[in-house]
Protein backbone atom coordinates (compact mmCIF):
# COMPACT_ATOMS: atom_id res chain seq x y z
CA UNK A 1 0.00 0.00 0.00
CA UNK A 2 1.62 3.28 -0.77
CA UNK A 3 2.22 6.11 1.75
CA UNK A 4 2.51 9.53 1.74
CA UNK A 5 3.89 12.17 3.68
CA UNK A 6 2.16 15.56 2.71
CA UNK A 7 4.77 18.78 3.76
CA UNK A 8 2.65 21.99 3.88
CA UNK A 9 1.71 25.35 6.32
CA UNK A 10 -0.48 25.68 8.57
CA UNK A 11 -2.76 27.82 6.32
CA UNK A 12 -3.20 25.14 3.43
CA UNK A 13 -3.99 22.65 6.64
CA UNK A 14 -7.90 22.61 5.33
CA UNK A 15 -7.48 21.44 1.45
CA UNK A 16 -4.56 19.06 3.24
CA UNK A 17 -7.01 17.62 5.47
CA UNK A 18 -9.46 16.86 2.62
CA UNK A 19 -6.47 15.24 0.29
CA UNK A 20 -5.82 13.37 3.14
CA UNK A 21 -8.89 12.06 3.72
CA UNK A 22 -9.56 11.63 -0.09
CA UNK A 23 -6.07 9.54 -0.30
CA UNK A 24 -7.23 7.23 2.76
CA UNK A 25 -10.27 6.20 1.19
CA UNK A 26 -8.90 5.23 -1.85
CA UNK A 27 -6.20 3.13 -0.21
CA UNK A 28 -3.35 5.40 0.61
CA UNK A 29 -1.16 5.78 3.74
CA UNK A 30 -1.38 9.26 4.66
CA UNK A 31 1.02 10.40 7.37
CA UNK A 32 -0.90 13.79 8.36
CA UNK A 33 0.11 15.66 11.60
CA UNK A 34 -3.11 16.15 12.98
CA UNK A 35 -3.54 12.34 13.03
CA UNK A 36 -0.39 11.37 14.39
CA UNK A 37 1.31 13.76 16.77
CA UNK A 38 -0.68 13.78 20.19
CA UNK A 39 -0.30 16.28 23.45
CA UNK A 40 3.18 15.59 24.45
CA UNK A 41 5.25 14.34 22.00
CA UNK A 42 8.10 15.32 19.96
CA UNK A 43 6.62 17.75 16.69
CA UNK A 44 10.49 17.38 15.38
CA UNK A 45 10.73 13.65 15.97
CA UNK A 46 7.58 12.70 14.76
CA UNK A 47 8.16 14.50 11.53
CA UNK A 48 11.27 12.92 11.27
CA UNK A 49 9.96 9.67 11.66
CA UNK A 50 7.19 10.09 9.09
CA UNK A 51 9.28 11.83 6.41
CA UNK A 52 11.85 8.63 6.74
CA UNK A 53 9.01 5.83 7.24
CA UNK A 54 6.36 6.98 4.37
CA UNK A 55 7.34 6.27 0.70
CA UNK A 56 6.47 9.34 -0.67
CA UNK A 57 6.91 13.39 0.17
CA UNK A 58 3.88 15.07 -1.19
CA UNK A 59 5.03 19.09 -1.09
CA UNK A 60 2.01 21.39 -0.93
CA UNK A 61 2.87 24.16 -3.01
CA UNK A 62 1.53 27.95 -1.98
CA UNK A 63 3.11 31.08 -2.02
CA UNK A 64 3.14 31.01 2.32
CA UNK A 65 4.19 27.54 1.98
CA UNK A 66 7.43 28.16 0.56
CA UNK A 67 8.23 30.87 3.10
CA UNK A 68 8.16 28.33 5.64
CA UNK A 69 11.10 26.97 7.62
CA UNK A 70 8.90 24.22 8.72
CA UNK A 71 8.13 23.18 5.01
CA UNK A 72 11.43 24.29 3.70
CA UNK A 73 13.50 21.63 6.29
CA UNK A 74 10.55 18.89 5.51
CA UNK A 75 11.89 19.67 1.64
CA UNK A 76 15.31 19.61 2.50
CA UNK A 77 14.98 16.30 4.01
CA UNK A 78 12.69 14.80 1.44
CA UNK A 79 15.56 15.78 -1.43
CA UNK A 80 18.00 14.27 0.86
CA UNK A 81 16.01 10.89 0.97
CA UNK A 82 15.80 10.93 -2.53
CA UNK A 83 19.36 11.74 -3.25
CA UNK A 84 20.81 8.64 -1.31
CA UNK A 85 17.69 6.06 -2.29
CA UNK A 86 17.95 7.39 -6.40
CA UNK A 87 14.12 6.63 -6.24
CA UNK A 88 11.53 9.78 -6.80
CA UNK A 89 10.28 10.79 -3.29
CA UNK A 90 9.42 14.14 -3.58
CA UNK A 91 5.97 15.20 -5.55
CA UNK A 92 4.92 18.84 -6.07
CA UNK A 93 0.98 19.64 -5.39
CA UNK A 94 0.66 22.84 -6.95
CA UNK A 95 -2.52 24.03 -4.49
CA UNK A 96 -1.97 27.67 -5.11
CA UNK A 97 0.00 29.77 -7.41
CA UNK A 98 3.42 30.45 -6.26
CA UNK A 99 7.41 30.70 -7.41
CA UNK A 100 7.99 26.53 -7.80
CA UNK A 101 11.45 26.00 -6.15
CA UNK A 102 14.01 25.44 -9.26
CA UNK A 103 15.06 21.94 -8.48
CA UNK A 104 11.41 20.80 -8.57
CA UNK A 105 11.09 23.27 -11.82
CA UNK A 106 11.11 20.20 -14.16
CA UNK A 107 8.95 18.26 -12.22
CA UNK A 108 5.41 17.21 -12.95
CA UNK A 109 3.17 18.27 -10.75
CA UNK A 110 -0.68 17.85 -9.72
CA UNK A 111 -2.28 20.75 -10.27
CA UNK A 112 -5.08 21.36 -7.58
CA UNK A 113 -5.74 25.16 -8.86
CA UNK A 114 -8.50 25.24 -10.87
CA UNK A 115 -10.01 21.46 -10.74
CA UNK A 116 -9.42 19.46 -7.59
CA UNK A 117 -10.93 16.01 -9.00
CA UNK A 118 -8.09 15.98 -11.81
CA UNK A 119 -5.20 17.11 -9.83
CA UNK A 120 -6.30 14.25 -7.32
CA UNK A 121 -6.81 11.86 -10.23
CA UNK A 122 -2.97 12.63 -11.14
CA UNK A 123 -1.45 12.52 -7.77
CA UNK A 124 -3.23 9.00 -7.45
CA UNK A 125 -1.86 7.71 -10.42
CA UNK A 126 1.68 8.27 -9.18
CA UNK A 127 1.01 6.34 -6.37
CA UNK A 128 -0.68 3.18 -8.24
CA UNK A 129 -4.34 3.98 -7.66
CA UNK A 130 -6.61 3.32 -10.87
CA UNK A 131 -9.69 4.52 -9.01
CA UNK A 132 -9.61 7.81 -7.99
CA UNK A 133 -13.10 8.19 -7.04
CA UNK A 134 -13.28 8.81 -3.25
CA UNK A 135 -15.04 5.81 -1.56
CA UNK A 136 -18.90 6.72 -0.13
CA UNK A 137 -22.17 4.98 1.17
CA UNK A 138 -23.38 5.77 -1.68
CA UNK A 139 -20.38 4.05 -3.98
CA UNK A 140 -18.81 1.69 -1.28
CA UNK A 141 -19.81 -1.49 -3.98
CA UNK A 142 -16.97 -0.19 -6.60
CA UNK A 143 -14.30 -0.63 -4.26
CA UNK A 144 -15.18 -4.29 -3.15
CA UNK A 145 -12.45 -5.97 -5.27
CA UNK A 146 -9.78 -2.96 -4.93
CA UNK A 147 -7.17 -3.87 -2.73
CA UNK A 148 -6.48 -1.86 0.45
CA UNK A 149 -9.95 -0.13 0.28
CA UNK A 150 -11.65 0.22 3.30
CA UNK A 151 -15.07 -0.08 2.10
CA UNK A 152 -16.69 -2.45 4.88
CA UNK A 153 -17.33 0.62 7.33
CA UNK A 154 -19.48 2.35 4.36
CA UNK A 155 -20.84 -1.26 4.12
CA UNK A 156 -21.81 -1.33 8.45
CA UNK A 157 -22.94 2.37 8.05
CA UNK A 158 -25.30 1.77 5.38
CA UNK A 159 -26.78 -1.49 7.51
CA UNK A 160 -26.92 0.79 10.46
CA UNK A 161 -29.10 3.11 8.72
CA UNK A 162 -31.37 0.69 7.26
CA UNK A 163 -32.43 -0.87 10.23
CA UNK A 164 -32.81 2.43 12.14
CA UNK A 165 -35.26 3.09 9.30
CA UNK A 166 -36.69 0.00 9.48
CA UNK A 167 -37.16 -0.09 13.63
CA UNK A 168 -38.67 3.29 13.56
CA UNK A 169 -40.83 2.27 11.16
CA UNK A 170 -41.65 -1.20 13.03
CA UNK A 171 -42.50 0.84 16.18
CA UNK A 172 -44.75 2.83 14.66
CA UNK A 173 -46.96 -0.01 13.41
CA UNK A 174 -46.24 -2.39 16.53
CA UNK A 175 -43.86 -4.77 14.99
CA UNK A 176 -41.11 -6.56 16.22
CA UNK A 177 -37.89 -6.54 15.28
CA UNK A 178 -34.63 -8.55 15.88
CA UNK A 179 -31.38 -7.60 13.66
CA UNK A 180 -28.70 -10.97 13.45
CA UNK A 181 -25.40 -10.63 15.61
CA UNK A 182 -22.05 -12.20 14.28
CA UNK A 183 -23.00 -15.41 12.96
CA UNK A 184 -25.45 -13.92 10.60
CA UNK A 185 -24.48 -10.64 10.35
CA UNK A 186 -26.20 -7.69 8.13
CA UNK A 187 -29.74 -9.35 8.59
CA UNK A 188 -32.70 -7.85 10.45
CA UNK A 189 -36.15 -9.62 10.81
CA UNK A 190 -39.70 -7.66 11.08
CA UNK A 191 -42.65 -10.06 12.73
CA UNK A 192 -46.83 -8.90 13.19
CA UNK A 193 -49.19 -11.08 14.34
CA UNK A 194 -51.90 -10.74 11.86
CA UNK A 195 -54.22 -12.36 14.94
CA UNK A 196 -53.46 -14.18 17.87
CA UNK A 197 -52.50 -17.48 16.33
CA UNK A 198 -51.10 -16.11 12.73
CA UNK A 199 -48.31 -14.12 12.31
CA UNK A 200 -46.50 -13.01 9.10
CA UNK A 201 -42.53 -11.78 9.07
CA UNK A 202 -40.06 -11.10 6.53
CA UNK A 203 -36.48 -10.88 6.82
CA UNK A 204 -33.97 -8.95 4.71
CA UNK A 205 -30.03 -9.57 4.32
CA UNK A 206 -27.47 -7.75 2.85
CA UNK A 207 -26.11 -10.90 0.94
CA UNK A 208 -22.05 -11.52 1.43
CA UNK A 209 -21.32 -11.68 -2.25
CA UNK A 210 -23.55 -9.67 -4.62
CA UNK A 211 -23.86 -6.87 -1.48
CA UNK A 212 -27.41 -6.50 -2.63
CA UNK A 213 -30.58 -6.97 -0.37
CA UNK A 214 -32.26 -10.10 -0.53
CA UNK A 215 -35.26 -11.14 1.64
CA UNK A 216 -37.87 -13.82 2.70
CA UNK A 217 -41.02 -14.38 3.78
CA UNK A 218 -40.40 -17.43 5.61
CA UNK A 219 -41.66 -17.76 8.94
CA UNK A 220 -39.01 -16.50 11.52
CA UNK A 221 -38.97 -14.31 14.55
CA UNK A 222 -34.95 -14.93 14.96
CA UNK A 223 -33.03 -14.34 10.98
CA UNK A 224 -30.05 -16.43 12.52
CA UNK A 225 -32.37 -19.82 12.17
CA UNK A 226 -32.61 -18.58 8.87
CA UNK A 227 -30.12 -20.10 5.88
CA UNK A 228 -28.45 -17.98 2.91
CA UNK A 229 -31.07 -20.34 0.23
CA UNK A 230 -34.31 -19.03 2.12
CA UNK A 231 -33.31 -15.41 0.50
CA UNK A 232 -34.87 -15.45 -2.74
CA UNK A 233 -36.53 -12.02 -3.54
CA UNK A 234 -34.35 -9.31 -4.47
CA UNK A 235 -34.72 -6.35 -2.56
CA UNK A 236 -31.89 -3.82 -4.61
CA UNK A 237 -28.87 -2.00 -3.00
CA UNK A 238 -30.03 0.49 -0.43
Amino acid sequence: MPSIFPSHTSIDKPFVEKLANGLKSVGVNVWFDKWEIKVGESITWKIEHGIRENEFLGIVLSPEALNSEWVKSELGAGWVKQMSTRKVVALPILYRDCDIPLFLRDRKYADFRSDYQSGFSELAAVLGIKHTEAISEDNWRKFVRVRGANWQKFRETEFEKLVTILVNRAIEYNWSTWVAGKKKPYSITLTVFVDKIRRESITIKLMPKTHAYLATLKDAINPNDLTTSDFVIYVGLY
